[in-house]
């Protein structure tokens, strides 16, 4: 997991309510640096984000909701391929 990734696990785990300690656990990092991250993380760093698709970082505007797919095209392949696997395993 790369620094971008885990500052942003530290924060979704804060907002659940999680305290300091159970972050650190949970993520095997010291107690010091869950509070760290918890601190210097900017709204900006929460806006970042990656394909569904492709894996591409991908940037979103603040104030919108958060972009899932880089493209149409990534969108069109995630969807079409998760259809194609619902109708083959008939699950609905």
């Amino acid at each position: 997991m790369n620094n971008d990734d885990l500052k942003i696990k530290v924060n979704e785990l804060r907002n659940e309510g999680y305290g300091y300690k159970k972050i650190a656990t949970k993520l095997s990092i010291t107690v010091s640096a869950a509070r760290y991250m918890c601190i210097k993380t900017t709204d900006e760093d929460l806006l970042v984000n990656n394909c569904k698709n492709c894996g591409l970082k991908i940037k979103s505007v603040k104030g919108k909701k958060k972009k899932r797919f880089c493209s149409d095209v990534c969108r069109y392949q995630w969807w079409n391929h998760k259809n194609r696997e619902e109708k083959h395993h008939g699950t609905h």
